[in-house]
């Protein structure tokens, strides 16, 4: 029953909402400064009354969160974080394994709500994203980040992310089913301006496909992928990924 309980506490967030709304203020300093960062985790909403945020690890190790719906009043906050738990999530993350896991053997889970990640890793940045479908593995490292969340003591702020000035990948190496005809098949990704760049071998069913780069979200693109039923495994092309900074 692990993966119930981590479900469970996934949504643990949305319980204690009211707790912190009352022990933050949304007052802004009007002089920005703009923080790098190692870790983004976003949560998107749900059926019901779930926390909407964006919490980055910044890359001193302290917290920044831009609240939307649901946890405090919307804003921006800084606050120190357990370093512990922070070491804990970056070893969790570290293997390439776990952001390349198969969730198609996953069950479908009707209320939970969005979320994705993306580090910055020393090799360049890694997506993960989830959509109805979650693994304990996955489960365990966001729920420690949830925790995170809920145990600092924000304080409104005047520091705002410095995004990546890297591009989303974009070329897929895919195997699909024998008998899945490639063109086809494609054809379900049209919304991701999905072009086929070649086939990898002769004789087996490995592809290599791209999306456009401003038609959806790159990592939408490789979960849809992967838990596509005619299809046997799919991971972003190496030699395309892109480097950090």
């Amino acid at each position: 029953m692990r993966f119930h309980l981590h479900i469970f506490s996934f949504t643990l967030v949305a319980l204690t909402s009211c707790h912190l709304s009352k022990n933050t203020s949304s007052v802004q300093d009007n002089t920005t400064q703009w923080s790098p960062w190692v870790i983004k985790y976003e949560r998107g909403p749900c059926f019901g009354e779930c926390p909407v945020y964006v919490f980055y690890i910044l890359s001193d190790h302290t917290g920044l969160i831009e609240v939307k719906h649901n946890l405090m009043e919307p804003g921006l906050y800084h606050a120190p974080l357990d370093q512990e738990a922070i070491h804990q999530v970056l070893t969790d993350i570290e293997p390439e394994l776990w952001w390349n896991e198969d969730l198609g053997d996953e069950p479908e889970i009707a209320d939970l709500p969005t979320a994705s990640i993306v580090y910055k890793h020393k090799d360049g940045l890694r997506w993960m994203s989830i959509q109805g479908r979650i693994s304990d593995q996955v489960a365990d490292v966001f729920q420690k980040v949830d925790h995170l969340v809920l145990d600092a003591s924000w304080a409104p702020t005047a520091l705002r992310p410095l995004q990546p000035a890297v591009p989303e990948p974009t070329d897929v190496i895919v195997q699909l089913k024998e008998g899945v005809e490639i063109h086809e098949w494609m054809k379900k990704y049209e919304h991701f301006g999905i072009k086929l760049k070649k086939r990898v071998t002769p004789n087996m069913q490995y592809f290599l496909v791209a999306k456009d780069p401003g038609m959806g979200a790159a990592n939408d693109f490789l979960q849809y992928i992967k838990l596509d039923p005619e299809v046997v495994g799919a991971q972003w092309d190496g030699a395309t990924s892109p480097r950090g900074q």
